[in-house]
């Protein structure tokens, strides 16, 4: 059986998953191994990386796609051959952020936008990745409880959805989504951020992506202090080690104590 085969059969199983779009995107670029057997992809690899001229975390996602569709076939019996893929080091963990004065400054543009505005507003006031804001519904916030539940327990595979957070809302937060209309069953009115944002933006002096709000979240609570678990429990990480791998150096304590220690 060749790569093609492999990844024909694996794109069927995509079409009833939520990774859709990015494993199609994948699949597409992965199309230059079309033509060879899996026992001898190993070797074909790295001119695949050579011929993408992108960045190794785009590279690794791409060869992730791959390795998932051998793990397919493979457990299914199509394959007798699981091949090594031997990915790039891991790229640097981006670190992106806004400060308050550049929040000030972002917000007097996104309010010019009523959709855009609310999406930015919730994002710093919660750290939540876009999928899940644009997508919350009204029934996921219990302002009894005082809780905003990102996770979306209706949709199709849940339990594969990036990280998302139960969230506390702040005196300011609960305010703010109290004085929103709720003449739909979603908070957000248009799920077209992307285009609304990069058309924001280009008024602005940032270059960022909407996703670097949760950075910003992350980060200002890590400078303040805020425990690495409860900065994780925030943003919906399985576990505290992403979180520390990105954000503990921002905390005023990141290695304080050893380096008393070092002094000459």
């Amino acid at each position: 059986m060749n790569i093609g085969q492999v990844l024909n059969i694996y794109k069927a199983h995509l079409d009833a998953t939520i990774t859709k779009q990015r494993g199609l995107i994948a699949i597409n670029k992965l199309k230059q191994l079309n033509k060879y057997e899996v026992r001898a992809v190993s070797v074909h690899i790295q001119d695949y990386i050579d011929s993408r001229k992108v960045s190794a975390g785009t590279i690794n996602r791409e060869l992730g796609v791959l390795q998932s569709a051998l793990r397919y076939s493979f457990k299914r019996g199509s394959i007798d051959f699981l091949p090594s893929i031997q990915k790039l080091p891991s790229p640097p963990p981006r670190s992106q952020f806004l400060t308050e004065e550049d929040i000030i400054i972002l917000l007097s543009e996104t309010e010019k936008n009523p959709e855009l505005d609310k999406f930015a507003r919730i994002a710093l006031m919660t750290g939540q990745r876009k999928e899940a804001i644009v997508n919350l519904r009204w029934d996921q916030i219990d302002f009894k409880a005082n809780i905003i539940d990102f996770n979306d327990y209706t949709a199709p595979l849940a339990h594969r959805m990036k990280g998302r957070g139960i969230v506390p809302m702040s005196t300011t937060l609960r305010a703010f989504l109290g004085a929103l209309p709720r003449d739909t069953g979603r908070v957000m009115k248009s799920k077209s951020i992307d285009k609304q944002w990069k058309t924001m933006i280009k008024r602005t002096k940032f270059k960022i992506t909407p996703h670097v709000l949760r950075h910003t979240v992350a980060t200002t609570l890590a400078m303040k202090s805020v425990p690495m678990a409860q900065i994780a429990k925030l943003l919906g990480h399985r576990n505290t080690q992403i979180t520390e791998r990105v954000y503990a150096k921002y905390s005023p304590d990141f290695c304080k104590e050893a380096v008393e220690y070092l002094c000459v």
